[in-house]
């Protein structure tokens, strides 16, 4: 490193420590690797150091360092540390650097080596990721960045003034509730201990739910670790169920938990599992990690983040145990915005309390480095104030590209926020997407200058090899030829959340549509997790085609896939493919489908094509529908034969017609989920004492629509072997 740079980048850390905020400082040479172990060599790690560098460039770990690769940065993300460093020889991913500045400790720098400047290229392709990026540091506040192999500095840019009236604690707050001093002690700011006392007090009462909300940095985690803590010292967790992807993820959760039990006197064993904590165990309690996968009701259930599990998980998580503690990051590394954060309010347990963190504890209120990093990334980006929808008028749309999305930042800023809205959690790293090439195209409606609706869409060629082809690869599953053909897939499409239902998101969604065929493309469609948006698609004319067997790990629900043909060889890929939907949700809605939505299943059922029912009613299963009928049987006597029924039935649209509304929900809902009579009844909006009479009144009509004629016990066909029904 030249000795300038070494000179003038001691100075800075010296000027970034005394201030108590946090400095960046970037490095370009040709040796990165090198660059960086200079840098820790040169500052020290007494104050806790983390390198995250992948191994070409950083052979060994610096002395007194934690050291990871840039594909398991996360594991990093509940340490603390006065130096972080990335080293890179290109890529510098948004996450990554939006993650680990996180990790940046009061007065501590957040170091990025990377190649000489005018041959580094930070993004994927070339793209607008990289002017963006640069123009981002040429305005950070706090800032040193040089050539460490030449000596030239291009910014240096020390704090001004000191970090005042910032300090670790509790900060003499007084609680209401019953909390322990040595307890409240371990609370690193006046809102955590806050939080604390509100928990105790939530503890007192009949409350269902306690839901934890702030940006990034917040002590979230840490809080729910100190809260179990008093529960268990409360007597009140016999057995608590801690929820994350991963158990690295619950690290900051059990820490809270293992020094807060100690501060109470509790004895306790910890249970490692690769160097993770997935349990913590004593006299009469037991907290567990459980993978949200194998996540069970318990006692009390413990989200460390929501965004993580999903909104559907979580709500039938939380609704099947006695209490649910969870925390949602608003903005940040993780972030899922206001729109799910209010989400999650809506779904949990009723009586709910709701606290808030506002204050970072690593660093104090004002950091230059957190405004940097939250600016850049578009952290807390929200959609812009919209025109009143009595004062809309008329919209125009236009497409645009990368290159300009990053010469305006603050169009970026904007579309990038209402993209959020459309997915319960976006990462940093979506930026790539927008501003890097890669298939990608936005499309925007304006209205009175302002943007008011967006879609990014993604064109997926024929034959094309790599990722990103999903509806290609979902198509290949369930109809021939699927390769040959040039989709466009809609990855987002957002509206303003004022101005929805007013038909703009129907309005961009033909714009696209009429784009695509211009294109030469023989199919738009779309995959999503949200249910709540297939009414959307199916009112504009998609047909679902595949519905996932598993979770989605963000959403907790199952991937739906929608597409609409715009030539002929589209019409014939989705109606083969929409075919066998069809037939998995009337063979397999009691299996790998029984925790879809009755209602869900109904829809898709009433959009997709007739297929030929791949069964029959044997001769005594007819005898028995028909005695059922007739009130000498109970249903559950002919439950194989009104399962038959349904499925002959419903293969066809004028069976689904024939039903609809409740009737149709009810027969998906206990005869081809086979749920219980209370949760069918439920499902279908009718009370337990009219489900029998409804229930016979649906099989009739199933049993007309599957050609039984219940007058005698042959089939209208008078067919000897069994009937599949006449040919509707």
């Amino acid at each position: 490193m030249d000795a300038r740079v070494r000179g003038a980048l001691e100075g800075f850390a010296e000027a970034v420590r005394g201030s108590g905020y946090r400095g960046l400082v970037v490095l370009h040479s040709r040796s990165p690797g090198g660059v960086a172990a200079e840098v820790v060599e040169l500052l020290g790690a007494s104050g806790g150091c983390v390198v995250v560098a992948p191994r070409r460039l950083v052979p060994s770990c610096p002395g007194g360092c934690r050291c990871f690769s840039p594909g398991g940065f996360r594991r990093a993300l509940g340490l603390g540390a006065g130096l972080v460093v990335v080293a890179t020889d290109g890529l510098l991913r948004p996450s990554l650097v939006a993650g680990v500045s996180g990790i940046v400790s009061a007065g501590g720098l957040l170091v990025v080596a990377a190649p000489p400047l005018e041959e580094w290229d930070p993004g994927v392709g070339g793209g607008g990721y990289r002017g963006y990026l640069l123009s981002r540091l040429r305005a950070a506040r706090v800032l040193f960045w040089a050539d460490a192999d030449s000596g030239r500095v291009y910014a240096h840019r020390s704090p001004r003034g000191r970090a005042g009236g910032w300090a670790r604690g509790p900060g003499g707050y007084r609680p209401r509730g019953p909390v322990p001093r040595g307890l409240l002690e371990l609370a690193a700011t006046p809102g955590q201990a806050r939080a604390l006392d509100e928990f105790s007090l939530f503890l007192g009462s009949r409350a269902r739910s306690f839901l934890v909300t702030g940006d990034r940095g917040r002590g979230k985690s840490f809080l729910l670790g100190l809260a179990v803590a008093l529960a268990v010292r409360r007597g009140a967790v016999g057995e608590a169920a801690a929820v994350a992807p991963e158990p690295w993820a619950l690290e900051s959760f059990f820490r809270g938990l293992v020094e807060g039990l100690g501060a109470l006197g509790v004895g306790y064993r910890v249970r490692r599992r690769g160097g993770d904590v997935v349990a913590v165990t004593g006299p009469w309690f037991r907290v567990a990690y459980y993978p949200p996968g194998e996540a069970r009701a318990a006692g009390m259930l413990v989200v460390d983040e929501a965004a993580a599990v999903g909104a559907a998980r979580l709500r039938r998580l939380s609704w099947r145990s006695g209490r649910t503690l969870t925390a949602t990051t608003v903005h940040g590394y993780e972030g899922s915005g206001m729109v799910f954060a209010h989400m999650v309010g809506e779904i949990l347990p009723r009586p709910l309390v709701r606290v808030e963190l506002a204050e970072p504890v690593r660093y104090p209120p004002g950091d230059p480095l957190e405004e940097w990093v939250y600016e850049t990334f578009l952290l807390r980006a929200e959609p812009g104030e919209p025109p009143p929808p009595e004062r809309l008028g008329g919209v125009a749309y236009e497409r645009l590209d990368a290159g300009r999305l990053s010469r305006d930042p603050g169009l970026l800023r904007k579309a990038y926020g209402l993209l959020a809205l459309a997915h319960y959690r976006t990462e940093p790293d979506y930026l790539l997407v927008l501003l890097e090439p890669g298939g990608h195209t936005l499309h925007m409606l304006r209205a009175g200058g302002s943007l008011v609706a967006v879609a990014d869409t993604a064109t997926e060629e024929p034959g094309a090899g790599g990722g990103g082809r999903l509806l290609h690869s979902l198509l290949r599953l369930h109809a021939e030829g699927a390769a040959e053909a040039r989709a466009v897939r809609v990855v987002r499409i957002a509206v303003h959340p004022s101005l929805q239902r007013r038909g703009l998101g129907s309005t961009l969604l033909r714009r696209v549509e009429e784009w695509a065929r211009g294109l030469g493309a023989d199919l738009v469609g779309a995959v999503f997790a949200r249910h709540d948006v297939l009414g959307f698609w199916l009112r504009a004319g998609y047909t679902p085609f595949y519905v996932s067997p598993r979770y989605n790990r963000f959403t907790g629900e199952k991937n739906i896939a929608v597409a609409k043909p715009l030539t002929g060889l589209g019409e014939r890929l989705v109606l083969e493919a929409a075919g066998e939907l069809r037939l998995k949700l009337l063979l397999s809605s009691h299996s790998v489908y029984r925790d879809l939505a009755a209602e869900k299943i109904a829809a898709m059922l009433e959009r997709l094509p007739r297929v030929e029912p791949p069964v029959s009613l044997a001769r005594g299963q007819a005898r028995r529908l028909c005695l059922y009928l007739r009130g000498a049987l109970e249903a559950e006597q002919a439950m194989d034969a009104l399962y038959l029924a349904a499925v002959i039935a419903l293969s066809r649209p004028r069976g689904v017609e024939r039903l609809r509304g409740s009737l149709l929900v009810l027969a998906v809902a206990r005869l081809l989920q086979g749920k219980p009579p209370d949760e069918a009844a439920e499902a279908a909006g009718l009370g337990l004492e009219e489900l029998p009479a409804a229930l016979r009144e649906a099989a009739g009509l199933l049993a007309g629509e599957a050609g039984l004629d219940c007058g005698g016990t042959q089939p209208r066909d008078g067919g000897g072997k069994g009937w599949r029904g006449g040919g509707l």
